[in-house]
Formats: C-alpha cells, sequence, structure tokens
C-alpha cells in the first residue's frame, strides 16, 4: 500500500515538472485588449428627430462591449445641434475612460470629428489631417491618436479616422497618408474607423499591404438595420504581435446610430 502511494505521487511529481517546463518554454503568456470602433452619429439615433440626442446608449452600447480602446467617429463638440455639450467629455465621464478629440471642422458654434477612448491613460494625444485633392471644398478629414501603454508593458498608438464620404480618390490619399503614420512610428499604430470603403475599392489597398485587418468574418456594419456593407474596420501592422482572438459586430446597439460598432479581441 505504501509502496503504491509512493509511487503515484513519483507520477503525480513528474507530471507536474512536464506542465512546469512546458509553460516555460511557450515563453510569456499572451494578453488580451478589445478594441470598438464605432461612428455614432452625433449620438442622434437614425429612427428619431434630428433634435433627439442620447449619448446614454452610445455610451451603454460601448459598456457592454467590454472595450478597453474606442475609436469613435462623427462626434459633435459643443455644437448647438449636440446641446452645447462636449460629447466625447461626457462619454468618458460615464464609462471611466481616458479621451482624446481631434476637430476635423468647425461647425455650429463648436466641431465636428473624430475621438479616442481608452481604460488606459493617455499620452503624445495629437491631430493630424488627412490630404485632398486640390480644389476641393467638401470636409477636412483627420485622424486623432495617442500612445497608449497596454498591460504587460505594451505600449502602442491607438488612432480614429473617418475617410472622406464622397471621392474615391480623397481615400486613395488618405489611406495612402495613414499607411506613411504607421511606418514612421517606432510603436505599433492601431487604428479604428470608419473608412467610407468596401473590401473592393481601391483606397483599401494601401492598407491591407501594410496593416493586417482585423476582421476575419467581414460582417457588414452598415446601415444599422439589416446592415449589407462594411466600412467600419480595425487595423494593427503585420509585423507588431497582435492576432485576433474573436470578433463581433455590435447588432444590439443598433438603436443609437446608423452605423453598428464592430468590436475586435486581440492577443499581444
Amino acid at each position: 500500500m505504501i509502496r503504491t502511494f509512493f509511487f503515484y505521487s513519483l507520477m503525480l511529481m513528474m507530471l507536474a515538472g512536464c506542465n512546469s517546463a512546458r509553460k516555460t518554454s511557450s515563453g510569456p503568456a499572451s494578453r488580451e485588449v478589445t478594441v470598438v470602433t464605432y461612428n455614432v452619429h452625433h449620438a442622434n439615433p437614425p429612427s428619431q428627430p434630428k433634435e433627439v440626442i442620447d449619448l446614454d446608449t452610445i455610451a451603454a452600447t460601448i459598456r457592454k462591449s467590454g472595450a478597453q480602446l474606442v475609436a469613435l467617429q462623427e462626434l459633435d463638440s459643443v455644437t448647438v445641434r449636440a446641446n452645447k455639450e462636449f460629447q466625447l467629455k461626457l462619454l468618458a465621464d460615464k464609462l471611466g475612460m481616458y479621451y482624446y478629440y481631434g476637430k476635423a471642422i468647425p461647425y455650429e458654434g463648436g466641431g465636428y470629428g473624430v475621438g479616442i477612448l481608452s481604460k488606459y491613460p493617455l499620452t503624445e494625444t495629437r491631430t493630424i489631417m488627412l490630404p485632398k485633392i486640390e480644389g476641393f471644398t467638401g470636409e477636412d478629414r483627420v485622424v486623432a491618436l495617442g500612445r497608449v501603454s497596454l498591460p504587460g508593458k505594451k505600449d502602442i498608438w491607438f488612432a480614429s479616422t473617418h475617410l472622406d464620404v464622397s471621392k474615391e480618390e480623397n481615400r486613395v490619399l488618405q489611406t495612402a497618408a495613414i499607411v506613411k503614420l504607421g511606418e514612421s512610428l517606432s510603436l505599433p499604430l492601431v487604428i479604428g474607423g470608419d473608412f467610407n470603403a468596401t473590401d473592393e475599392k481601391g483606397a483599401i489597398q494601401p492598407l491591407t499591404a501594410f496593416f493586417t485587418d482585423a476582421s476575419i468574418n467581414k460582417a457588414p456594419t452598415i446601415p444599422n438595420v439589416n446592415p449589407k456593407r462594411r466600412i467600419d474596420y480595425i487595423f494593427f501592422p503585420k509585423t507588431s504581435s497582435f492576432k485576433t482572438v474573436s470578433e463581433q459586430v455590435l447588432m444590439e446597439g443598433f438603436y443609437g446610430s446608423d452605423h453598428l460598432g464592430y468590436k475586435a479581441v486581440l492577443s499581444y
């Protein structure tokens, strides 16, 4: 009986040693970060009159997603139609997140643009104007970005953008500029946004040469009811350690905006 007990004890110790060695040989455990991109339509639900602003619904959608990093588009900052409220700050306060706003154009006494939210402090924030064809008189477009230190001492740049809706020539110039930006940074650039282009369009091609598209399923994100097209993306550099673990189009958030949010869980 004693001999049998000793034999099983020895086997358990050997197995524990093998498991320990296996964990050590595989290197450090990977971590995950949840990223969401969401065009919020200045928090005006498309089924409601234009004067209705519902930031609580947008905040609830983001909260339920569990996102640690959020790229937002079509944000108003102290405009008349948004009741002179700074929408990104209000969302940050509701969600307990850090924020940075990138104004693209002046609008109704305030601004209209893009923003980022982060569960982790944002540093070295900046807004970069994107190029446009000569003589173009439509809306200017920008990238808003900030440096983030993720758990595990993983530093990245996180960004939000919203490309021109009217001309493919502008989008081609703008995606080329985003690639140059990614190449110029010493840390990986994770960027989410409304790119106003589907996969087959020329504007997306420069991006996929440098970046990995986080989506494998490539599910549509617009319109909010019965979506038919995918124009909302999350990208990360091919040279980075990021990989897509899971993804989801946020169908339950269909009321809040004319777009559906897109969520990707990335490992690193």
